[in-house]
């Protein structure tokens, strides 16, 4: 018999975007716009909670499977030199200063863009009145059931550290159904918060490919909000040479020229 009278808990876990990188939750007008010169080298990192460990607060093990996923499948990019995992623990949870805390590790470790990772996950455990009989020899045995509801959202933010702008963003969510017995429900319910966040990265990869699609063609056609300058070219457009092929082309020349010399020295000795 199932009956629709239930009590149960509810638990929330999250790293809100908005609260970590802007005062009172404001976001400012950028007036410059975005300049990359490519190749980049990106930073990637979990935002940090502000509330201590949770039930349902996904662990390091688990924030590190993200991450890797998300620099496994976009680290191929020709335009990218190379994606680097910031643990967050270099990051501290404050009211609007994420901004700076983003622009100094920037600037001390030569990166390009931040990605941000923040998510919300809520789950619901309710204890229902469906239960299971087992007749044994000396009656029945009743085993009642939970049902645990899973609601999983995964936001990836790339942030400008130098204009302070906002880049790009994608999102993935999941949500999960199902019933345990009692004596299960906490483990089902950590089951299934480690499969939520694991549906959301797939759902989060998917979308920010798209997004990704969509804006390197916004660059080609000049309407993406942010200039792309390949290194070695000038502003108005002009090819530079390399310092590094420069300093080459200099030894090669230098060492033909020794060469010469000292044929003709030999040439004037045999003569």
């Amino acid at each position: 018999m199932f009956n629709d009278q239930h009590f149960g808990r509810s638990s929330q876990t999250s790293t809100p975007l908005v609260d970590f990188l802007y005062t009172e939750g404001k976001v400012p007008q950028i007036d410059a716009q975005p300049e990359l010169q490519l190749p980049i080298r990106v930073a990637i990192s979990f935002l940090p909670s502000d509330s201590g460990p949770r039930a349902f607060q996904p662990g390091a093990i688990d924030r590190e499977k993200i991450l890797s996923s998300l620099r496994e499948h976009f680290s191929a990019l020709p335009y990218v030199s190379e994606i680097i995992i910031v643990p967050d623990y270099y990051l501290h949870s404050g009211k609007g200063d994420g901004l700076m805390q983003i622009e100094q590790l920037s600037r001390l470790y030569h990166f390009d863009l931040f990605a941000l990772v923040s998510y919300d996950q809520v789950q619901d455990s309710y204890q229902t009145d469906r239960s299971l009989a087992y007749w044994t020899i000396v009656g029945a045995y009743f085993v009642r059931g939970d049902r645990n509801e899973t609601h999983t959202l995964l936001d990836l933010a790339v942030i400008d550290p130098k204009s302070r702008s906002l880049v790009m963003r994608a999102g993935g969510t999941s949500a999960l159904k199902g019933n345990a017995t009692a004596v299960d429900s906490v483990r089902h319910a950590d089951n299934q918060s480690e499969r939520g966040f694991e549906l959301a990265t797939g759902e989060l990869i998917a979308n920010f490919s798209r997004e990704l699609t969509a804006f390197e063609q916004r660059v080609r056609d000049g309407t993406a909000p942010i200039k792309v300058v390949r290194q070695g070219e000038k502003r108005g457009g002009t090819g530079a040479l390399d310092p590094l092929l420069l300093t080459l082309f200099g030894c090669l020349v230098l060492t033909a020229t020794r060469e010469l010399r000292g044929r003709r020295s030999s040439a004037s000795v045999r003569s």
